[in-house]
């Protein structure tokens, strides 16, 4: 189980463009097989006999043998299965119906697809930064691999069929994760979300659909597939994309100009409770590392963007559980969590 803590995180390490704001590119796409009724609408039966095949081809291709693992979610244990949620690797629509679904991952957890979610196949790129060109050239890669031996569901005036009308089309789905604490601070957030909902995209919490945003982190997403080819999907969230980081940087500058001693009012309170509290929540360190990644902007604070980034992962419940290899309760953690940051922090210092 403890292997479970550092692995398939290698690819936050990646130093793509504007990893100051963008936190992670996500793009994937949705696929189904004709010969299986979608997953929603599968007995368990034909979820298994789906699942048994993937696996004989897993098994079978060395294309995936040797760089990939596979996972069935069924037989893990409820720590590491919530791990791979933490991961962002699978959904907790998986992880309540666990039966006949699973994960295929790269071993740096940079490619991955989920097994039997809400379609047959969900293939995802995880990028550190802005990243969007090389990570599409890759997941054409993986599903024209795919494809080879699944005949995949489409219609010629459709596209390909999904479960979920807002992925019809090119079945591609496009988000970043930003960091745009700038923009919250100063209260110009809600404009920009007012432009961004106008261009039909989605804004997201933390953890995707259906969460809230912490600390300035938000999810946007694109909105739908259907009527539009993968390269205007692709150039038109690269240019809102770029459109947030503009504008974030414009807020952070503002800010260190006009109240330059707030800003840093901010950073050391975080440090400081970082570096001397004795119990953390996990929500509330989010927001300190929030705190701690808007100082490195201004190089008030000398630690690196992708160790913080990996702090944010590294520090929820299940990780630290699956670090200790046994459950913990609440208190257990804040104290582990504590303790965990004291040892990393003690490294560096705030200017």
């Amino acid at each position: 189980m403890r292997e479970f803590y550092y692995k398939y995180l290698k690819w936050l390490g990646e130093d793509n463009l504007h990893k100051d704001i963008i936190l992670s590119t996500r793009i994937r796409l949705a696929r189904n097989v004709r010969e299986f009724p979608f997953p929603n609408q599968a007995s368990e039966p034909q979820r298994k006999r789906f699942i048994n095949k993937v696996e004989w081809v897993f098994e079978n291709d060395t294309k995936f043998n040797k760089d990939y693992d596979f996972l069935r979610l069924e037989k893990l244990s409820k720590l590491v299965s919530e791990v791979l949620i933490e991961k962002h690797l699978i959904s907790e629509d998986q992880f309540n119906n666990l039966s006949g679904t699973g994960l295929i991952v790269r071993k740096d957890g940079k490619l991955s697809i989920r097994l039997n979610e809400e379609d047959h196949f969900r293939i995802q790129v995880l990028s550190g930064g802005l990243e969007i060109d090389e990570s599409w050239k890759m997941l054409q890669s993986l599903e024209n691999h795919i494809s080879e031996y699944f005949d995949f569901a489409f219609d010629n005036s459709m596209g390909y069929l999904t479960s979920c009308i807002t992925n019809l089309g090119c079945g591609l789905r496009i988000s970043f994760l930003v960091h745009l604490p700038g923009l919250t601070f100063t209260g110009k957030i809600k404009n920009l979300f007012r432009r961004l909902r106008s261009s039909k995209v989605l804004i997201r919490g933390f953890y995707g659909e259906n969460t809230k945003a912490i600390a300035g982190f938000y999810q946007i997403a694109s909105k739908s597939s259907l009527g539009c080819s993968e390269e205007e999907l692709i150039q038109k969230m690269e240019e809102i994309a770029l459109k947030i980081v503009n504008e974030e940087i414009k807020a952070r500058e503002l800010l260190f100009e006009e109240r330059r001693r707030w800003v840093e009012d901010i950073l050391g309170r975080a440090w400081g409770i970082i570096n001397y509290a004795k119990y953390l929540e996990s929500l509330e360190v989010i927001s300190l590392l929030s705190n701690i990644r808007f100082g490195t902007f201004y190089k008030i604070i000398n630690l690196p963007i992708k160790l913080l980034d990996l702090l944010l992962i590294l520090t929820l419940p299940a990780h630290l559980q699956v670090k200790l290899g046994r459950e913990m309760d609440p208190e257990e953690r804040d104290r582990v969590r504590a303790d965990l940051l004291h040892d990393v922090f003690k490294n560096y210092k705030i200017d």
